[in-house]
């Protein structure tokens, strides 16, 4: 798979989930480079606790601004809170190197693992070439620590994992694959992967696009300077 969401409100499980994800994605990239003796990086945007950055050395890379990743082939990409970076409230298409590059994520290696906390909140350019999404929900378990808030003791919990049927997707009746969730345990191992409460900031926008129409006709005159040239 090249793109997968899981989405939930906050303190569902699925920055929790991706923890799970990611540490499975650094044991089989540390696998491969083993067997094969290629390096296949991980590009996060959520620090890792110290253990596990030593535990995997010089396989995880940290990128804060979405140019970072464009262009990147031959990697896994966790990006959590994706709608930060891709809003769908941006109606305008992404750009075309963006685009492109989301597009032939498969054919170049690429594998997207990111959270938001509605499936419709991400660019529908983006909601486009997702092949899977879940839905979190916790069901019991112990609080989420904080700020200024008590310590947690013991950290257990059980989250319900749904896959969305996002093909067609209805934002206003979602379905769902399946007719039972699958069962999720948070553990406290998995919340020392990196730190859930970290604050995701959005990127830098990203530049406008120069593009220049000319029409192919010999005969067309010149187009008016407004039709000519157009920033997006």
């Amino acid at each position: 798979m090249s793109k997968i969401v899981y989405t939930g409100l906050e303190s569902s499980g699925k920055s929790l989930i991706l923890a799970d994800v990611a540490i499975r994605l650094l044991k089989r990239n540390k696998k491969w480079s083993k067997q094969h003796g290629f390096e296949r990086l991980l590009y996060s945007n959520l620090k890792f606790s110290e253990a596990v950055e030593l535990a995997f050395p010089n396989q995880i890379k940290y990128w804060a601004d979405i140019r970072e990743l464009r262009g990147l082939t031959g990697v896994d990409v966790i990006w959590d809170e994706i709608s930060t970076d891709l809003s769908a409230m941006k109606k305008a298409p992404l750009t075309r190197a963006l685009n492109r590059w989301l597009r032939q994520g498969a054919k170049q290696g690429v594998e997207i693992y990111a959270t938001a906390q509605e499936f419709h909140d991400i660019h529908l350019d983006f909601r486009r070439r997702v092949h899977i999404a879940y839905q979190m929900t916790k069901v019991i378990g112990s609080p989420r620590g904080g700020d200024k808030m008590p310590r947690v003791g013991l950290i257990w919990g059980l989250c319900l994992k749904r896959e969305l049927n996002i093909h067609p997707y209805n934002e206003l009746e979602p379905g769902y694959v399946g007719i039972f969730p699958s069962a999720f345990l948070i553990r406290k191992s998995k919340t020392e992967v990196f730190d859930t409460h970290q604050t995701i900031m959005s990127s830098a926008e990203l530049p406008y696009e120069h593009i220049e129409y000319v029409c192919e006709r010999p005969t067309c005159k010149d187009l008016p300077k407004h039709m000519r040239i157009q920033h997006r």
